[in-house]
């Protein structure tokens, strides 16, 4: 998953999607390890791109993460934060050079 500290925002995010959906194509995982990519595209795809709402939707996720009861929900919960987290990167990152 690498990208050029010159993409844009967009550009980025598509290329992590793209390198995940390879490594769901190359069959060498177990299913739970591709349901993991599966909802790394999901969420680097239905992250908003407004920093103060990556923001809200960070601490809402953060809180969620907290009460979980199950580890599957913990587990969900920990790869859209991370994903999310690289999204703000991204968009803060992109805000700055402009």
């Amino acid at each position: 998953m690498v990208f050029s500290i010159y993409d844009s925002t967009e550009v980025a995010i598509e290329k992590m999607i793209e390198a995940s959906q390879r490594m769901i194509n190359e069959q060498l995982n177990s299913p739970p390890v591709n349901e993991h990519f599966k909802l790394q595209i999901k969420t680097l795809q239905n992250a908003p791109r407004d920093p103060d709402k990556l923001e809200r939707l960070l601490k809402v996720k953060q809180r969620q993460k907290e009460e979980a009861m199950h580890i599957e929900d913990t587990q969900r919960l920990v790869t859209e934060i991370e994903m999310l987290h690289v999204v703000l990167y991204l968009v803060n990152r992109n805000h700055r050079q402009q």
